[in-house]
């Protein structure tokens, strides 16, 4: 007599459940990154980019400004006690009670910070960060309050505490 074989159930074996991981492996990885999407905003794309390039032009001839007049400075940023301490070269014109710091975070604009500094001495300025940066790279852009000229440098925090702005 031949006897047939005893034929498991689907569900008991291999090959069908690996043919049903591989989409549903695609399906999940596709939910995770909707949800990233739709969570995490890009901060590199600006809605009014048009505005923005126009002011560049602006920012440029600020920039030249300062360059013309030999600005230079030089910051120590302490981040254990919260501290910026810029030094102004000679070449600094008028006498300037408060300067602007801005730290400037390259890739998220929700982590900038201004910080305005108090003269403490001859061409020597000190403030507070009100919040602890972020490691990594940030730039520093300082400029009077009337905002004719500005100059920057680049820092990497917490490694380097000085920055040279030019």
């Amino acid at each position: 007599m031949n006897e047939t074989p005893l034929v498991e159930p689907w569900y008991k074996q291999f090959w069908p459940w690996f043919l049903i991981a591989l989409p549903l492996t695609a399906v999940i990885g596709s939910m995770i990154t909707m949800k990233i999407a739709f969570t995490d905003a890009d901060g590199l794309v600006k809605d009014d980019y048009y505005k923005q390039g126009l002011a560049m032009n602006q920012d440029k001839a600020r920039k030249r400004y300062a360059e013309n007049l030999g600005l230079e400075a030089r910051g120590k940023i302490n981040v254990d006690t919260g501290t910026v301490t810029i030094v102004l070269n000679d070449a600094a014109i008028g006498h300037y009670d408060r300067l602007n710091v801005t730290m400037i975070h390259p890739t998220r604009s929700h982590n900038d910070m201004s910080i305005p500094v108090q003269k403490t001495g001859n061409n020597s300025y000190e403030g507070e960060m009100n919040l602890d940066p972020k490691p990594g790279h940030w730039w520093f852009r300082l400029s009077p309050e009337i905002n004719n000229w500005y100059i920057e440098g680049r820092v990497r925090l917490p490694d380097e505490q000085l920055v040279l702005l030019k």
